[in-house]
């Protein structure tokens, strides 16, 4: 017997009329209309998919007569629930959840529910996910390589972002740089005031033994070392020195 599977004939905007939907299931020698089953292996329909992650107030979502697996994904293994994190929307987010779907599906690009609200500056989502415990999937040297790429673009939003995340904002790219040595690099008082508030220091030493409070003394950047002084060069003159007394960064305030 083939798959069960949706209607290809039925157009997910018909989704706004008064029916359900069904879809026949032959039962002996006849066909008979029954519940619609949605399960993994069977729906590959993106369209749909990305539609589901994207409301709420469907009346069918809340029928009684449909049992949904709500981990299927397309292709790519794109969720609804990547979907839902994606458009920001709490309220699926929570339905999918009560329904059985994690925040911890990862799709064949490395995301999951918490780096897809990051990407797209969804605060109160990513604070929604993380009262939940939600944690980032991806390697911890892509996150870096992320959090540079918002700083050499002044993305402040993005950084916002991944400070909500509580993601160590002293990462390591694959040259052990991070965000914070980039800002030296810019010359940017504002990015590296932006960094300190958010839990970043000038400690970390890259592959070449170097740290950002090295390149800053190294091109004479007073208007940066004085952000610098006296915390990270008379209180915590090492990396070792401030983990000891501050064993957990936390983000102090907003932007």
């Amino acid at each position: 017997m083939e798959p069960v599977t949706l209607q290809e004939e039925k157009d997910v905007d018909d989704c706004n009329d008064q029916t359900s939907f069904t879809q026949e299931l032959p039962l002996g020698n006849k066909l008979e209309l029954k519940p619609i089953i949605i399960s993994g292996p069977i729906v590959r329909r993106k369209q749909f998919l990305h539609y589901l992650g994207m409301v709420l107030d469907q009346f069918w979502l809340h029928s009684r007569d449909i049992q949904m697996d709500v981990n299927c994904g397309d292709y790519d293994d794109f969720k609804p629930m990547h979907r839902a994190a994606e458009c920001g929307n709490i309220e699926m987010v929570t339905y999918l959840m009560k329904k059985g779907s994690s925040w911890q599906l990862m799709n064949h690009f490395g995301e999951n529910p918490l780096s897809l609200a990051i990407k797209n500056r969804h605060f109160d989502l990513i604070k929604f996910l993380k009262l939940h415990h939600a944690v980032l999937k991806m390697p911890l040297v892509r996150a870096a390589m992320r959090l540079q790429q918002a700083v050499a673009k002044r993305d402040f939003s993005a950084l916002y972002a991944w400070s909500l995340a509580e993601l160590d904002m002293d990462e390591k790219d694959y040259n052990g740089r991070t965000a914070m040595h980039l800002a030296v690099r810019m010359r940017d008082k504002q990015l590296v005031q932006i960094l300190l508030r958010y839990g970043a220091t000038p400690l970390e030493r890259d592959i070449w033994n170097q740290t950002p409070l090295d390149e800053a003394r190294k091109h004479n950047l007073d208007g940066i070392l004085t952000l610098f002084h006296p915390r990270f060069t008379v209180q915590f003159p090492n990396k070792q020195a401030y983990l000891q007394h501050i064993p957990n960064k936390k983000l102090e305030t907003d932007i």
